[in-house]
């Protein structure tokens, strides 16, 4: 006789235990409980979650049906070159040093990096490109970020002179807007003309 047939041949019904089947539930919705616990308090503490999650899972959605189901899902791959894309678009700015030490300075090598990226180095020129200059986004970024101590004088309470710091933006940053298709051509015509001269 098959151990999965009852006695008339009928196929034989397995039964899980309900509070097993709770409990399994429970532990996928996060909810926490006495590994003794009785199966009405488990049915409450389940109800509760799933009353819970419900509102959130309606919002969710609605937010799918009214942005349509054909939304396509984004791969890891795809999430780490879109990323990598954006950090290196390279954007037209002019850079202005607003840091007093470096005023004789000419420009500056940054370098910038990520665990995606590696490391980006550009050197920027400081207000000697009338044109603008073209650097990644990554290290317009940390431009955006740079601060510098610059100090001043100032009266104390008993009117004595004393030196005070504060934190500056180390650089003045206009974002140029982008060449147009003619501008590329005259600058790779420039920039072509250039390498042949040296």
């Amino acid at each position: 006789m098959n151990p999965l047939e009852q006695e008339d041949g009928a196929p034989l019904e397995i039964v899980e235990d309900e509070l097993t089947v709770l409990k399994e539930r429970a532990t996928i919705l996060g909810v926490k409980f006495h590994p003794n616990i009785k199966l009405e308090s488990l049915k409450e503490k389940v109800s509760a979650a799933l009353s819970k999650d419900a509102p959130k899972a309606a919002a969710a959605s609605e937010d799918s049906a009214e942005e349509g189901d054909t939304a396509p899902v984004e791969s890891i791959g795809q999430k780490r070159r879109r990323i990598k894309l954006e950090a290196l678009k390279l954007v037209r700015i002019r850079v202005t040093c607003l840091n007093p030490a470096k005023k004789e300075w000419e420009g500056e090598l940054f370098t910038v990096g990520n665990s995606l990226l590696g490391s980006v180095t550009k050197y920027i020129p400081f207000d000697a490109a009338e044109d603008g200059y073209h650097v990644p986004q990554i290290i317009l970024n940390q431009l955006r970020q740079r601060m510098c101590q610059t100090f001043y004088t100032a009266k104390d309470e008993r009117g004595n002179k004393v030196r005070k710091g504060k934190l500056i933006k180390e650089f003045g940053i206009e974002v140029l807007p982008q060449l147009t298709a003619e501008e590329l051509k005259e600058l790779a015509q420039r920039q072509a003309l250039a390498r042949s001269i040296d």
